[in-house]
């Protein structure tokens, strides 16, 4: 969970505090035998930027830091240099098929780590409440936005999807009270999608993200925060893996508010089931 807490908080570290996160994600076990002095000195920073660090991260001392780091699974060292390793131009079709399957299992798993359950109830009893329940997204994020279009209007639940900054914008203007805003942003920073939440949010609507990163500015504006677990990557952009993150966390909360309300949605999807198998030849 450190490891996953320190990832997260990425792209709102200072360059100095970055630093340090991308030694400690690269070299885990090797940090929880330095010395502040030693780690100081191979990050090109002050022992009281370690500091800082370490209460940026949410701990009390270094050697807190350590113990945190010591409690990792030697085996999950290798997997953590596997996931953030790069596919290069060295690399064969073994190896990129390797870290290919790494990056999207583990990235899979995290998530599921982080999720947190209240949240999840949150958002459910969110949108089983909502009257109207508008979804923002732009880029590979609109993929998911459409899922959970696709998936809660099987069982009852109309939602609206919206891509064109334009389009939501006026559509967070007209939310109001009792209404529901969605935005999903893999980086929490895409403007359009933080805009329409922070309009919608103004309108007196209660809002939601599902993002990757913490302190970004879709969490500034949200009322409830799904974080999903993927990381960023030079070579592959807009990475089907923050999508499939982002599609298992709709799946997660279609899936609770079906139940929550069984027998009906049990009944509304085999009527969609029905008439989506005259629809084959």
């Amino acid at each position: 969970m450190l490891l996953l807490r320190i990832r997260g908080l990425l792209p709102s570290l200072n360059p100095a505090l970055k630093k340090i996160a991308e030694y400690i994600l690269d070299h885990p076990q090797e940090v929880k035998l330095m010395r502040i002095k030693e780690l100081a000195g191979e990050c090109g920073v002050a022992e009281a930027t370690i500091s800082r660090f370490v209460k940026t991260v949410g701990l009390g001392n270094f050697q807190e830091l350590k113990i945190n780091l010591a409690a990792l699974p030697l085996d999950g060292d290798r997997a953590t240099k596997m996931v953030y390793q790069e596919v290069n131009e060295s690399d064969p079709v073994s190896t990129i098929l390797d870290k290919i399957f790494s990056i999207n299992s583990k990235a899979l798993e995290d998530t599921r780590r982080i999720l947190d359950t209240h949240e999840i109830e949150r958002a459910v009893a969110a949108i089983d409440q909502a009257r109207h329940v508008d979804i923002y997204a732009a880029g590979g994020s609109y993929v998911a936005a459409e899922h959970v279009r696709l998936r809660f209007y099987r069982i009852g639940k109309r939602c609206h999807t919206y891509s064109d900054p334009n389009q939501q914008s006026v559509s967070a203007s007209l939310l109001a009270a009792g209404d529901l805003a969605v935005g999903i942003t893999n980086s929490g920073r895409t403007i359009s999608t933080v805009n329409a939440l922070k309009q919608a949010r103004s309108s007196g609507a209660a809002t939601m993200c599902i993002t990757s990163f913490d302190n970004t500015p879709i969490t500034e504006h949200s009322d409830i925060v799904l974080f999903t677990s993927t990381q960023d990557s030079a070579f592959f952009q807009e990475s089907m893996v923050s999508r499939l993150a982002q599609m298992l966390v709709v799946d997660a909360l279609y899936a609770a508010l079906a139940v929550k309300h069984f027998g009906t949605s049990v009944e509304r999807i085999e009527r969609s089931a029905d008439a989506l198998r005259r629809m084959f030849l």
